[in-house]
């Protein structure tokens, strides 16, 4: 229940969907560090909550069946079942890496989930919006289906910004804001 509170404080919710403003509301505080260490894998990263954003910065490793970094957070489940469209605005260095945003119903690796994968294409400030529906259906970083089904939002309750785009390398991303309407 205090988890459930703190979550609703950080993000603000409403009917129409869910924002998650790193800059303004300084919705930081409950993501959370997963790499590929918890299987053997070798990369690092980390999170740093600014006054305007938060940057995931490190390297992914491939050595050790290693090749994955993200930051990770628990929603309220049902948060999205509303909504239509993500839009997510960023910036990177990273223009020759890709990133993902998935959504989860679970915590396990290897139950099915849904992303969005996308490719800086400036250094400098970008939106980005997408039809939920667009997403891909995803199995231990592997395609297995197309367009997310608009009735699995209602069991979403994990979101991550992964990159695991099988190279090796530092990356950088900095994030002003997610939102789903």
């Amino acid at each position: 229940m205090k988890q459930l509170l703190l979550l609703t404080l950080l993000f603000m919710i409403t009917t129409a969907g869910l924002t998650i403003d790193f800059g303004q509301d300084k919705a930081g505080d409950t993501w959370r560090i997963v790499n590929d260490g918890v299987m053997g894998g070798l990369s690092k990263s980390e999170i740093q909550l600014t006054n305007n954003s938060i940057q995931f910065t490190g390297a992914v490793s491939l050595e050790n069946n290693g090749g994955f970094a993200s930051m990770r957070t628990l929603i309220i489940k049902g948060a999205l079942s509303a909504c239509k469209i993500m839009t997510i605005r960023y910036k990177s260095n990273s223009t020759d890496r890709t990133f993902g945003l998935s959504l989860k119903n679970s915590q396990q690796y290897y139950i099915p989930y849904y992303k969005h994968t996308f490719s800086p294409k400036t250094t400098e400030w970008e939106t980005l919006t997408v039809n939920l529906s667009d997403f891909k259906h995803y199995r231990i970083s592997e395609v297995i289906g197309n367009d997310m089904p608009i009735t699995a939002l209602e069991d979403i309750y994990n979101m991550a910004v992964i990159i695991s785009d099988k190279k090796a390398g530092d990356f950088n991303i900095e994030i002003d804001y997610i939102k789903f309407e």
